[in-house]
């Protein structure tokens, strides 16, 4: 049984529907990295350079205010993020409901935005690049292309939680272990260099500013994982799904997006083969037991 969730998720417009998505992440995700090189890696060379010219009192003085210059700086990056971070979750939506031939729900999705703009502005930036368009090529398993619609549509929105939840998990281990490290190396560099007990509190200004970045990261990651928890309940719960169910769970989706916190590129890489896998099995044994 073919329902064309496959032919439709390769149709030029699908296409630059993700390349205008993945675009807009990826501007996101590239001013989330200069909040973190401002409010982590920033600090922790000027740790390292203040033990460099410690007897100069000009600079001494410096290193130890821009951390703090630092984080206001970064915070003010946020807005941007969360503005590109909407966009492109608009974009996925219409996307996905295309592809689902899913009705448009007002009440669940609110209105339905014009992107039309926005999308050929960004996907000719993103496909113009080499290998760009091959790599959005079927973005949901051939499995839910070969069921019927609504099972085919509860395959995919699967797919999209099983990737997730996963990422989010292991960077919130990983951003602890990297700031719990870095705040190790900064006050050892002091104790080492025999600071007095002023000194090492003062270098708590270089520690502030990365504390800030984990808890906020921390806390938009352990909101997400909550809202894919409740997401892991509605997909789960046993039995068909019907039209009006998919729309809500698509609904949920669809706000995860628009909030969640980006994951930088090069550690989304790191996992993304296993990944992509593992999502894409749950799938086709998905279909082996319906």
């Amino acid at each position: 049984m073919e329902n064309g969730i496959t032919t439709r998720q390769n149709e030029d417009m699908s296409i630059s529907f993700l390349a205008a998505q993945r675009q807009l992440y990826n501007e996101a995700k590239r001013y989330s990295a200069i909040g973190f090189i401002f409010s982590v890696l920033l600090p922790l060379v000027l740790a390292v350079l203040q033990l460099r010219w410690k007897d100069v009192a000009y600079l001494n003085a410096m290193s130890y205010v821009l951390p703090i210059v630092s984080m206001f700086v970064a915070l003010t990056l946020n807005k941007t993020v969360s503005q590109k971070k909407e966009k492109a979750a608009d974009i996925q939506q219409q996307f996905d409901i295309h592809v689902f031939q899913m009705p448009w729900d007002d009440k669940l999705f609110g209105s339905k935005k014009s992107i039309t703009s926005e999308v050929a502005k960004k996907s000719l930036i993103l496909l113009k690049q080499n290998g760009e368009r091959e790599r959005l090529l079927d973005w949901y398993t051939d499995a839910a292309g070969r069921t019927e619609i609504e099972n085919g549509i509860w395959m995919c929105q699967k797919e999209n939680y099983c990737w997730d939840v996963s990422l989010r998990n292991r960077f919130k281990y990983w951003s602890f272990v990297l700031v719990g490290f870095l705040v190790f190396v900064i006050f050892l560099l002091g104790i080492v260099n025999d600071e007095s007990v002023v000194m090492l509190l003062w270098r708590f200004a270089f520690v502030v500013p990365m504390m800030q970045w984990l808890v906020e990261t921390i806390k938009q990651l352990n909101s997400d994982i909550e809202n894919l928890k409740e997401l892991n309940g509605l997909i789960n719960i046993s039995g068909k799904k019907a039209m009006d169910e998919l729309q809500y769970i698509q609904s949920k989706l669809y706000a995860h997006r628009k909030s969640c916190y980006v994951i930088p590129n090069v550690f989304y890489r790191i996992y993304k083969n296993n990944d992509e896998k593992v999502a894409h099995h749950t799938a086709m044994l998905d279909v082996k037991e319906k």
